[in-house]
């Protein structure tokens, strides 16, 4: 069971640690009340961030369970991370291959 934090590949690594960190301090005010949410952080608390193109972005987007982030001075505010609630079974094939985040090189 693990908490997947999308980053949209567009977004600037300088600022990605502050929109990562936001994000997941909201996610889990969001989540807290979710069972499996409280199973992930009593007995997993693995973390993945992954990089994602807009139309990758799109799709994590209308997963149920997720918290929306911005950071309001970068890309015009809008929503550039999705935090998903850990997902009971199987991981959806967008963020199972996706590609783990890293400094654009």
């Amino acid at each position: 069971m693990k908490l997947y934090i999308a980053v949209l590949d567009e977004f600037p690594d300088y600022m990605t640690p502050a929109l990562v960190a936001h994000a997941v301090l909201g996610a889990h005010l969001k989540f807290a009340e979710y069972p499996e949410y409280q199973d992930w952080l009593k007995n997993s608390f693995k973390k993945v961030i992954v990089r994602v193109g807009a139309r990758e972005f799109e799709k994590i987007m209308r997963f149920p369970r997720t918290y929306f982030a911005h950071e309001k001075h970068t890309m015009d505010g809008r929503t550039t991370c999705v935090v998903v609630c850990p997902i009971v079974g199987e991981t959806p094939n967008v963020l199972k291959f996706a590609k783990l985040w890293d400094v654009k090189k």
